[in-house]
Formats: structure tokens, sequence, C-alpha cells
């Protein structure tokens, strides 16, 4: 199924919802779109971004291997199929659909494919998502560095590879529709130039997209704050506002609340760590969901955000019982550019303070902080992970990579593979323990659009598939 037959399948059943679209009308090609964000897109490559505004442009400029349909089915994308294993999930044959091509006219076959998976596990520069490669065989050894490639990742002729895992994972394809392993430059945009600090990003739509050529001829990606958001949005200045707060009266789709923020417990905390796991087993996450997030938000049981489980969430564990020792001054490690997490920070040295710990909270900034977390300097760290796959395997081992490394990912593969619903939050739920996290809150941002746009699909990680967008009338003003 091309991208065309996909959004129109996707505007019919939109149609049934009212503000999304308007019944009886059919997408119309042309015409440019304004996204508005709360942050500068800095980076295209979807082994490299992490943040909401970069995940935005790399959906946009990246083409999955896996997409989904309207209905939420795995389709084809730059896979020629949905595969299926031929060993009961270790061994996958990967089919890459024929006359491929990038957006600057390069061939598309298995080989780039392949490249496209092994850059994950790149030392140079390290992708944060190794978590998508670690079922590999062999991707221990690579990022240990000592192969240069996974032997599980194996290219067989221009259109095929095969996968080979050191476990059975059923969710591998699932995981082949999540954005890091998509293939940079053959998107259903491209970008012509990168533009100077504090432009918008303005995306040409790609006619060789694997999907087809989208119905818009143009995105611009744009920063806007919160105060102006509302405004250009009932100016027809922008199209679409995707930020925490909602732009006036102006709504989209809820989106899921996909971003997981938990708190680590650090080598550096000694004896005090009976006590610190005690206090954050009684903090209020709902309160911390509703009055300290800026976007929707909901309390955080597991490592698996809610929306991933659809099930009751799993209560907390019980406190243990604090140690002998005093716990003294407490440091509280966060990016000085997260605001959720700073927030939370803020609300948690309330918290420990009412349990005899004072707390002090450290900012640094985005190099630092990752320095720090992977070195296991410091005593307490809330880590922000936007979770990209759609699975409860993969979200947990998305998460666990993030704040305690490769191995812990694997050991959360391991330990939920196969599993969903309340088994999965019940196998998330005692890996935190194992790993001493404490799932603390999952937000997601809002979208606010004009009711001349319609298309607003949800994507796999939670946040807006660009290459859906289509204007009634097929016109707007030019970014």
């Amino acid at each position: 199924m091309s991208r065309l037959d996909r959004v129109r399948t996707l505007a019919a059943a939109l149609a049934l919802a009212p503000g999304l679209a308007l019944a009886g009308v059919r997408p119309a090609p042309g015409g440019s779109v304004t996204l508005a964000l709360p942050a500068e897109a800095r980076i295209a490559d979807p082994a490299l971004a992490q943040d909401a505004a970069d995940l935005v442009l790399a959906r946009a400029t990246s083409a999955p291997l896996l997409e989904r349909d309207a209905g939420g089915r795995l389709v084809p994308g730059v896979l020629a199929e949905v595969p299926t294993s031929e060993d009961g999930g270790r061994t996958w044959r990967l089919r890459v659909r024929d006359g491929l091509v990038t957006a600057a006219g390069a061939p598309l076959g298995a080989a780039e494919v392949a490249a496209a998976v092994a850059r994950l596990l790149s030392r140079a520069p390290a992708s944060p998502h190794a978590w998508a490669a670690l079922a590999l065989l062999g991707a221990d050894g690579v990022l240990a560095g000592r192969a240069a490639a996974p032997e599980g990742l194996r290219v067989v002729s221009a259109r095929e590879l095969v996968l080979t895992l050191a476990l059975p994972l059923p969710e591998l394809p699932d995981l082949l529709a999540a954005l890091p392993l998509a293939v940079a430059g053959a998107g259903p945009f491209v970008l012509p130039s990168a533009p100077a600090r504090g432009a918008p990003w303005v995306l040409r739509a790609n006619p060789a997209a694997p999907g087809g050529r989208p119905f818009l001829d143009a995105l611009a990606l744009q920063v806007v704050d919160a105060r102006a958001a509302a405004r250009l949005l009932a100016r027809g200045k922008v199209e679409l506002v995707l930020r925490p707060e909602r732009a006036g009266d102006a709504a989209g789709p809820a989106l899921p609340p996909l971003r997981a923020t938990v708190a680590a417990l650090g080598p550096g905390l000694g004896p005090r760590a009976a006590a610190v796991r005690a206090a954050l087993a009684s903090v209020d996450r709902a309160a911390l969901a509703r009055r300290f997030a800026r976007g929707a938000a909901v309390p955080l049981s597991t490592l698996v955000p809610p929306a991933l489980l659809a099930v009751a969430a799993v209560p907390a564990s019980a406190p243990n019982a604090p140690g002998a020792s005093a716990p003294g001054r407490l440091r509280i490690l966060v990016r000085g550019d997260a605001a959720d997490p700073r927030a939370i920070a803020d609300r948690l040295q309330v918290t420990l303070f009412d349990r005899g710990i004072t707390a002090a909270v450290d900012a640094v900034d985005r190099e630092r902080f990752a320095a720090r977390l992977a070195a296991g300097d410091y005593e307490l760290a809330l880590v922000e992970v936007q979770v990209l796959a759609a699975r409860p395997a993969l979200a947990a081992a998305q998460i666990a990579t993030a704040v305690r490394g490769p191995a812990a990912g694997r050991r959360a593969l391991g330990a939920l593979a196969g599993l969903d619903g309340a088994p999965a939050a019940a196998a998330a739920e005692r890996l935190a323990r194992e790993l001493d996290l404490v799932p603390l809150v999952a937000t997601a941002p809002r979208a606010s659009a004009a009711p001349a746009l319609q298309g607003i699909a949800v994507g796999p990680e939670g946040l807006l598939d660009p290459g859906a967008l289509w204007l009634l009338g097929g016109e707007a003003h030019a970014p």
C-alpha cells in the first residue's frame, strides 16, 4: 500500500472524528504547513535523535522499515513485507522493496538497511539507541570494541538481509517500525540545506519516498514560545502546534504519554540507599503528574508507560526499611534543559526533606549529564526517555539501556520478551526493583491544529507523522 493509499484510508477513518476531518472531503495534494515546536530541531539522523523536535525532524526525513496503517497494523515501508521468523524468533529474513532510492537518488537496498541497523552500535558517534540493536547476535562485542560488526547482521543479496538474534524476540517486527532503525535521507520530506541558527527548517516533498510523495509540498519546523503559539495559530501563521501547553482553544489528537521520567539510585549513595529508596517509594506520583509536569501526564508505576500496557497500573513496591545510617545531604542530578525532570526534582527536595534527607538539585548541561550518567557519577539521577517502540519489552529495554547501559537493556529484553498486559507490567515492576530504578511519571505534548489541517496521525513514538498531513483544498501560506 502506498503512502497515498494509507493516507486516504486514514482520512476516511478520521472523517468519523469531529474536528479532525470533514465527511466526504478527499485529501488534496499541495500546500505548505508550518509546525510550531517548543525547541529548535538540531538533529535529523534517526540514530541520534532523542528530543521531541529532533524526533519530528527525523521522522519527516527518514524512511521506516515498517509502518503502521490507520488501524495500527504493521505494513511494509522500506521492506517489501512484514517478516516472520524462521525458527521461533531467532532468525528473521528481511526483503527490501525493489527500485527504492534515497532523496539524493542513491540506491536503497539491503546494504543500506544493514548500515542503518549497524549504526546503532557505533561507538563514534555513539548512538543513544543501541537498545534497538541489542538483540543481534554479537552486538555486545561491537559495543565493547571487540568486533567491527555484529555476526547476527548479514547481507545475502542486493535486496535481502538476515538478522540472527541472541534470544527469541517475537517483537522484532514492532522493533522494525521504530524510528531509530529508519533509513536517513529517504523519508517523505527532504532538507535541501541546514538553516541558520534560529531560522525554521524548511523541508520539501520527496517524490522518491518509499511510501510515495506526501500530500504537502513543504513543511516548516519553527520554534515558537508558549505565549505566541495561540496567537500565531489563530492568525493562520502556523497550522500545527506541538508543545506541552495547548495553544488556545485549538485541539488536536490526544498523544499517548510515552516520555518517561525515572529516578535512578547511583553508586554514590552507599549506605544511604535504603533510606532514599524508602523516601522515593512514598512519593505521590499522581500528584507529580498532575501538578509538576507541563504536558498531559500520568503516574508511572513500572518501566513501561501505561499506554503500552492497557491494564491497571501495578502498585508501587512497599518501601524498604531505612538503614541505620543518617542519609545526610543528597544531590539530585538532572539535565538543566529538561523542564519536567527539573520541576520534579524540585518537588522531590520537599518529599525527601520530610523524610529527613536534605537534597540539592545539580542541573548540568546535556553532555555533562550523559557523561556522568554513563560513569555512575551521581547519587540520584532523574532520567527522561521518549519511548520509541510500541511493545513492553522494547520500551523497557530502551529505558533500561538509557539509564543502566546495554547489559541492563539485554536483561530487560530477556525478562519481557513475548509479554503483554498484566504479565508485562508485573515483569517490568520486578525489573525496576532489580535495577534500582523508581518510575515516576510519563508525559506527552499537546497537539493544537488549525481547522484546515487534516491527516493528523500519531506515529509509533507517540508524536506526529509529518508525512500523513494534508490541507483542505491543498493550499496554505508558504513557509
